[in-house]
């Protein structure tokens, strides 16, 4: 017997095609998802072409979870939009709020809707002393996106990040190029985590920062450049010395800027072991991570936030 009620979670991000449940106390249920499909050598998907995987992938992600659990569910939230901002807007996010209306209304259950970087921090701080009451720098590290938001007073503002790509976008770049399959990150983390430099001199710039802002392309034409003269295991490597070396920077800035002490670290780059060891004994709280990628659990913890209301 599953407690009741239940709480449903849909996202359908960029490459992530996702479905979570919660329990009215909070603890997990059930946590699915599946990768969208890119071809060998290419760097990302289009959005009408992730918008068909979705539709494709989301009956084979809720058909067991609706069949055990159906009728115990009590509200459906969908990821909408990328960020809680005016003018946000991706087609894919389409696919899992029209199913998630159409579920709730066959359900008889309540639907809210939420951005898909809220969703982010919320699963980040699922199990964390995390207190929003307190100004919290949430840090959204993804494939597209690197920025960071000042949660307070429930609401979010953004206070730094990237002037042009994203860290999830040159490791990705990097990746591919290398030979690597996309998304990359992991196999890139991995080949940095298992070098040692031993005495081979850095081919890449420090990152340009401006305060709580970072610019990435000084660093990505130097790692082009570099790739025929240095093993695909040293690149990496120093990239990911770079991107961890930025991201402290930036955050200890705006730590400093906006009298917080509290660093909540969300998104799938947020899952790399290099960054992760970069940043212990700095009090940054990072998500478990099955709850930094994409995922619809933080949808299901904010449905049920606002069951009832």
């Amino acid at each position: 017997m599953s407690p009741s009620p239940l709480f449903l979670g849909i996202d359908t991000s960029n490459y992530t095609t996702s479905a979570a449940i919660v329990a009215a106390d909070g603890t997990m249920v059930a946590n699915s998802r599946k990768l969208l499909e890119v071809k060998q050598g290419e760097k990302g998907l289009r959005q009408s072409d992730a918008l068909f995987q979705h539709w494709n992938a989301l009956p084979v992600l809720l058909e067991p979870l609706l069949s055990e659990y159906g009728k115990d569910i009590a509200a459906v939230c969908a990821g909408n939009r990328p960020r809680p901002v005016e003018g946000s807007y991706m087609p894919v996010f389409t696919a899992g709020t029209n199913l998630g209306k159409t579920l709730a209304a066959a359900l008889g259950a309540q639907f809210f809707e939420l951005s898909h970087q809220e969703g982010h921090f919320l699963a980040a701080s699922y199990e964390s002393e995390t207190d929003f009451s307190r100004p919290v720098i949430c840090a959204h590290l993804s494939g597209g996106t690197l920025e960071l938001v000042l949660s307070g007073d429930g609401q979010y503002r953004k206070i730094g990040g990237t002037k042009d790509i994203s860290y999830g976008q040159i490791i990705d770049r990097t990746g591919v190029d290398l030979g690597l399959s996309f998304p990359a990150g992991r196999a890139v983390d991995d080949m940095a985590c298992s070098y040692a430099p031993e005495g081979l001199c850095d081919p890449l710039c420090r990152v340009f920062t401006d305060k709580t802002y970072l610019n990435l392309s000084g660093l990505e034409t130097r790692l082009k450049s570099a790739e025929k003269d240095y093993p695909p295991q040293a690149l990496c490597y120093f990239l990911m010395q770079r991107i961890s070396e930025s991201f402290v920077k930036i955050c200890e800035s705006a730590k400093k800027e906006y009298a917080a002490d509290q660093v909540l670290v969300s998104g799938g780059v947020a899952c790399s072991n290099f960054l992760r060891n970069y940043c212990k004994g700095k009090g940054y709280v990072f998500g478990r991570k099955d709850l930094c990628s994409d995922n619809a659990f933080g949808e299901a913890l904010y449905a049920r936030r606002c069951y009832g209301s």
